[in-house]
C-alpha cells in the first residue's frame, strides 16, 4: 500500500485494531481534574467546574464501561455464529464426502453439486 501522490497513505486496519479504534473513540476526551490546595479561597466559577467535570468523568466512565460492554456482546455473539456457520460447513463436506463412497460402492456415479444459478431477461414492452 502506497502513497497515491495525494499525500496520504492507505494502510489496512486489522478487525482488532478497528475495534480497539472505535473504542478509545469514546474515550478520547480527557476530562482533566482540577485539584485545589486545602484551605485555599476558591473561586465560585472554579466550584462549578469543578462539579461539572466531576459529573461528566462519571457520565464518560459509565459511557465507556457501556460501549466496552456492548463491544463484548457482539463479539462473543460473532464468534458463536462463526462456530455455527463453521459446523454447518463441515456437516456439508462430510455428506458430500458420504455421498461420493456410497455412490463408489454402489458401482454409481456421484455428480457433483453446481451453485444455483438464474438467469432473467426482462423484455421490455411484454
Amino acid at each position: 500500500f502506497g502513497s497515491s501522490g495525494s499525500g496520504f497513505c492507505v494502510l489496512p486496519l486489522s478487525l482488532q485494531t478497528l475495534a480497539s479504534f472505535v473504542l478509545a473513540m469514546a474515550a478520547r476526551y480527557m476530562i482533566l481534574k482540577d485539584t485545589v490546595a486545602e484551605g485555599a479561597a476558591v473561586p465560585e466559577k472554579v466550584k462549578l467546574k469543578i462539579t461539572r467535570d466531576a459529573t461528566l468523568a462519571k457520565e464518560k466512565e459509565t459511557a465507556v464501561a457501556a460501549a466496552k460492554k456492548d463491544h463484548e456482546e457482539q463479539r462473543a455473539a460473532l464468534k458463536m455464529r462463526t462456530q455455527e456457520y463453521e459446523k454447518e460447513y463441515a456437516n456439508h463436506q462430510k455428506k458430500l464426502i458420504d455421498l461420493r463412497r456410497e455412490a463408489k460402492l454402489g458401482g454409481n456415479f456421484f455428480v457433483e453439486p453446481e451453485a444455483k444459478l438464474l438467469f432473467v431477461v426482462r423484455i421490455v414492452g411484454i
